[in-house]
């Protein structure tokens, strides 16, 4: 591939150029509400917090309501000040803002602080009750993992010696997970390893984001990223807290790609993986390393015109769940097919090379392959999405994504089995928000093993 703008120089990737893991910072996050008429509700209820001076706490969010659209606000979020016409709060009492959210109207300014997971999602009251707490055996096991992993990466050579000399041990410990402070670093070897030789030019990155290059992005490119970042994963709070920038540093990336490789350009999507690789990496590493996904992992029939890879995949992904899960295959066959007022099969749609045999896996798979299960109106929780970054990256497929799919519909089987038409497709587009514990989701997704030749050639 030409990129759009020359390098002055060809360097190879340096591993241990950045620390391991950059660390996200809880940030107040800054929203704003516009109540056009009384009848409009915010929909916050607040209650006091303990102590005195302490900002109000949120008890609940009414669905439906103004509040309900923004993913900062839950319950458990504290409410550091309020902005309106009629004046300011620093922070506010419970009373003055339940106050103001019962009879203002125009514009409120919120200055929020959200609860957060280990990994910076925003959660709610509920979900923080519900984690679990770190044992002293835990901690013990943490620090002996991390002490191996450290003599693993030490350095450029210490790296190099461990992936010569043990490459299926390797393999099996990244699709076992990395531990948070290395994901980055194994994340860039792991792209610098496989990466052809040059991949990574000195300096391009910045060329792309400043120079000439984007003018040769079409604008409604440019426009189409522009809309997508902000929907991009809003439950985190790199990406809503601190002025948002984690948002623009998700578009400097997504439009450098577009420039760099302009046949492509972007495509929905493809935020997805990059915002990923942004919560573990800054902005020129996850640039190449997403280049990389695209290219030498082969995702690029993903997001091209006519998603010829995708519809490879979803003839795969009716292939594998027969073979794997045939009860619950022939279920959701049957019960699809009638609801979509499909003609046939599946397979015999397929036999007579019928692309609407699409729309069935379509219903639900979509966003699994194209977003990496983090993205569309059912995303899943935190914890995921780095463990199939972490197998991505070591198989340079989208094996995991298929071990993932499959793990979830095998522990919701007996459910989805009981679900009918329409239900059914509800049941199966919320499925990755169902499942309880990521390790043992992916303890049974690498049970699964969908390796490289059940997956087949991808097109050309």
């Amino acid at each position: 591939m030409d990129p759009a703008v020359e390098p002055a120089e060809e360097v190879a990737p340096s591993i241990v150029s950045e620390p391991p893991l950059r660390s996200v910072v809880s940030d107040a996050c800054v929203l704003t509400l516009c109540r056009r008429s009384g009848s409009a509700k915010i929909g916050l209820h607040l209650t006091k917090a303990a102590g005195a001076d302490q900002p109000p706490v949120i008890s609940s969010v009414e669905n439906g309501s103004l509040a309900h659209a923004h993913s900062e606000l839950k319950s458990g979020a504290r409410i550091l000040a309020i902005s309106h016409a009629s004046g300011s709060f620093t922070p506010p009492t419970a009373e003055e803002a339940a106050e103001l959210f019962e009879s203002s109207e125009g514009t409120l300014t919120l200055t929020v602080m959200p609860l957060l997971d280990r990994w910076g999602f925003i959660i709610d009251a509920d979900a923080d009750k519900q984690r679990e707490g770190s044992s002293r055996l835990d901690t013990r096991r943490l620090n002996a993992q991390l002490r191996k992993w450290e003599k693993r990466i030490g350095s450029l050579g210490a790296w190099e010696r461990y992936t010569a000399k043990k490459p299926e041990k390797l393999h099996l410990r990244i699709r076992q997970g990395v531990p948070d402070p290395v994901r980055g670093f194994v994340w860039k070897a792991l792209a610098a390893s496989r990466a052809p030789p040059n991949f990574r030019r000195d300096g391009l990155y910045q060329r792309l984001c400043e120079g000439p290059g984007l003018e040769r992005v079409l604008p409604e490119t440019l426009t189409q990223i522009d809309k997508d970042v902000p929907r991009t994963l809003t439950g985190h709070i790199f990406f809503r807290g601190g002025g948002k920038r984690g948002q623009q540093a998700l578009a400097r990336v997504l439009r450098a790609y577009a420039a760099y490789n302009p046949q492509l350009g972007y495509t929905q999507g493809m935020a997805s993986y990059a915002a990923v690789l942004l919560l573990y990496l800054d902005e020129e590493d996850s640039f190449w390393v997403f280049a990389f996904l695209v290219e030498g992992c082969r995702l690029v029939g993903l997001f091209s015109d006519g998603f010829p890879l995708l519809h490879v995949y979803f003839d795969r992904w009716e292939e594998l769940l027969r073979r794997r899960l045939p009860r619950l295959a022939r279920h959701v066959q049957r019960e699809l097919s009638t609801f979509l007022g499909m003609p046939a099969s599946y397979r015999e749609l397929k036999a007579q090379d019928d692309p609407s045999r699409y729309i069935l896996p379509s219903v639900y798979v979509t966003p699994w392959f194209q977003a990496m299960l983090v993205g569309g109106d059912h995303p899943a929780p935190s914890a995921l999405a780095p463990r199939i970054m972490d197998n991505l990256l070591i198989t340079g497929n989208a094996g995991a994504i298929f071990s993932v799919g499959l793990a979830m519909l095998k522990r919701q089987q007996r459910a989805l089995l009981k679900l009918r038409a329409d239900a059914l497709i509800l049941g199966l587009k919320q499925l990755p928000r169902t499942f309880g514990d990521t390790t043992r989701l992916m303890r049974h997704a690498i049970e699964m093993d969908i390796n490289e030749v059940e997956l087949g050639k991808p097109p050309d």
